[in-house]
């Protein structure tokens, strides 16, 4: 990360809480009626998520390292909310071809089977690459998840070095504070307020959210009627 000039301001706590209060009002006064609303919320949510952080990294004139092809925090384990995961099925069903969607369906599923005896812990340590990348890409980068938006690393060095070894600490700096935040007031702010409006907000493991919305034509029904939308066959 660049040093702040003189004349630079950082972003204030005031601003955070500010931006965070902003979504949860919002999102709880916005109350989806029904599946293709609440994704378009979503979706405008993370253009206001993006323009806030693209404030920031003007501002503090932040180094982003990340770039096209880069994709070694995708080997990391992803947590989304139902709102983000309809958007991602969406994407992938409308998005996609049937050849290519039912690849993509398949890829999902098998690494749901190489993840789902694993801890958070083990998962995050056990370097397995997100089933939605293709060629080293992120197929769905345009409908991703607010964790993977709103994160940006300022070392490459860092990101290789945590790839290389999943076990090892970290070694050099890797978030910007100031984007940390603001991405975090967005995203959460959000999330709280559809939580007050009376819809799932929990956290379930990326795979096995999307599988589930993909899969599973309950899950809708449950999130519109405020119960928690993916749950086991057994459940």
């Amino acid at each position: 990360m660049r040093p702040l000039s003189r004349d630079v301001e950082p972003v204030t706590h005031d601003e955070v809480q500010a931006a965070f209060d902003r979504e949860r009002h919002e999102a709880r006064l916005q109350r989806p009626h029904d599946l293709s609303e609440a994704r378009a919320q979503t979706v405008q949510m993370y253009g206001r998520l993006a323009a806030l952080q693209a404030d920031v990294i003007a501002r503090a004139d932040i180094a982003v390292a990340c770039t096209r092809g880069c994709h070694y925090c995708c080997h990391l384990r992803v947590e989304i909310r139902p709102h983000e995961a309809f958007v991602l099925a969406h994407h992938i069903e409308t998005r996609f071809s049937p050849e290519r969607r039912a690849r993509t369906v398949d890829r999902i599923a098998r690494t749901l089977e190489r993840v789902a005896s694993l801890s958070a812990d083990a998962h995050v340590r056990a370097g397995i690459p997100c089933a939605l990348l293709e060629d080293g890409v992120c197929s769905v980068y345009e409908a991703r998840p607010a964790t993977c938006r709103k994160y940006y690393s300022v070392s490459l060095k860092t990101c290789r070095d945590a790839f290389a070894d999943t076990a090892a600490p970290l070694t050099g700096e890797l978030e910007d504070e100031q984007l940390r935040r603001t991405g975090n007031a967005v995203a959460l702010g959000y999330a709280q307020g559809m939580e007050d409006a009376g819809f799932d907000t929990g956290r379930y493991e990326l795979h096995y959210a999307v599988h589930k919305a993909l899969t599973d034509p309950k899950a809708a029904k449950r999130y519109r009627r405020g119960k928690r939308a993916f749950v086991s066959t057994n459940e």
